[in-house]
């Protein structure tokens, strides 16, 4: 009889757990990873506000801010993912650069310190410090796609440690 009423109990919290998990937008672009990709985070952000990079990053009154930018609003889901195998953000970024160049329109990219300060953009537009590491080694690429009207971009840094990552932003028109 208990073994049935745990049963039961574990099918109640399954299905409760369930329920809670955000089902992903069929607007969602799959961008093809990076052999060996091992996902590190992972979030989606509902309907709202979301600043989009579209410039390096200047120093306005003694402040880091992107020269230029724009609010988005809808939904916004974004990926970090560790590469143990890459060993130059060159090839990882030239893997990405070319299914973004697919998808849409290239708006910006820039390379290396042309991006700016590497803590600004792990720790305030993308808020995942695991990017943060020496500029000469980061990478950033937005683009428009063609077929909503919506972002993508990717960031690809390397640590101090060598370790790469690469961080994948999806911005989406609300349904």
């Amino acid at each position: 009889m208990y073994s049935g009423i745990r049963y039961l109990v574990v099918l109640a919290l399954v299905g409760f757990t369930s329920a809670l998990v955000v089902a992903e937008p069929a607007s969602k672009v799959y961008l093809e990873s990076y052999r060996s990709a091992e996902l590190e985070s992972e979030e989606w952000s509902e309907a709202s506000s979301h600043l989009v990079v579209l410039g390096s990053l200047e120093k306005v009154n003694r402040e880091l801010q992107p020269e230029k930018s724009e609010i988005f609003y809808g939904r916004r889901y974004q990926e970090t993912y560790y590469l143990p195998e890459a060993r130059r953000t060159e090839q990882v970024f030239d893997h990405y650069r070319m299914q973004l160049e697919q998808l849409g329109q290239v708006l910006f990219q820039c390379d290396g310190r042309a991006c700016g300060s590497s803590s600004y953009w792990a720790n305030k537009v993308f808020k995942e410090a695991i990017l943060y590491g020496p500029e000469q080694f980061q990478k950033y690429l937005i683009a428009e796609r063609s077929d909503s009207g919506g972002y993508v971009a990717v960031y690809v840094g390397q640590r101090a440690t060598r370790k790469i990552y690469v961080h994948q932003v999806h911005f989406l028109p609300q349904d």
